[in-house]
């Protein structure tokens, strides 16, 4: 029964939440798991431990999928997030929480994600307000939904592989080179630290359809 209470309150705080979509977050709180299939894990200052349905993510979470994991979560800023098997994924600031004007910020240590941004709208917010860093490489996007990750295609774990799905535009900067990818479709590749973005150019269909899958459910 305990362990039934345990999953069954975070649960009913995120379906209140989606359903009563004026509800404020409580104030800690960057944004929910709403969705997880096969092992995922969480780390903090209070320790590591599974992750749930309905459990909140923190400002500072760390979190790791396991082989053949899916987990999706929506975000304060109103980005949805999934993370595909095998990744390290921390939260490090979102908007609206940290800060109202210092934007979200995410890194990516490992493995693969896809990110669908709030922000579609033509006044919508500067790009740079959105970013994920990666050991080799920062992305930043408006309005867009993009994938992003490592060892695409056995690419290698240091290579880097972005491709903007739909939207508005993303960029990838490394060493002080910056590539922006404009139209659905197109890709870039970081190939290690230390290495500038290569020429955004469309993504074979194999490729983009090989990067989709490491996020499918």
């Amino acid at each position: 029964m305990l362990r039934l209470g345990q999953w069954f309150a975070p649960f009913v705080t995120l379906w209140l939440w989606v359903i009563a979509g004026y509800a404020e977050y409580p104030v800690d709180i960057a944004g929910y798991v709403t969705r997880i299939r096969s092992e995922a894990v969480i780390e903090n200052a209070a320790g590591r431990y599974p992750l749930m349905l309905g459990q909140p993510l923190h400002i500072g979470d760390r979190v790791m999928t396991g082989s053949d994991a899916r987990l999706e979560a929506r975000m304060r800023d109103g980005t949805v997030l999934t993370l595909g098997a095998n990744t390290e994924f921390v939260v490090r600031q979102i908007q609206g929480v940290t800060s109202q004007d210092s934007g979200s910020l995410f890194e990516l240590f490992k493995g693969v994600f896809r990110a669908a941004t709030a922000q579609t709208d033509v006044g919508a917010r500067s790009r740079e307000d959105w970013r994920v860093r990666t050991p080799v490489a920062t992305i930043g996007i408006r309005g867009t939904e993009l994938w992003g990750g490592f060892n695409l295609l056995g690419a290698g774990a240091n290579t880097l592989d972005v491709v903007m799905l739909k939207g508005k535009g993303v960029y990838v900067e490394s060493i002080g080179q910056q590539v922006e990818l404009n139209q659905a479709g197109e890709g870039t590749t970081v190939a290690g630290a230390g290495r500038t973005p290569g020429l955004a150019k469309t993504w074979e269909k194999e490729k983009l359809q090989a990067a989709q899958r490491t996020v499918t459910w």
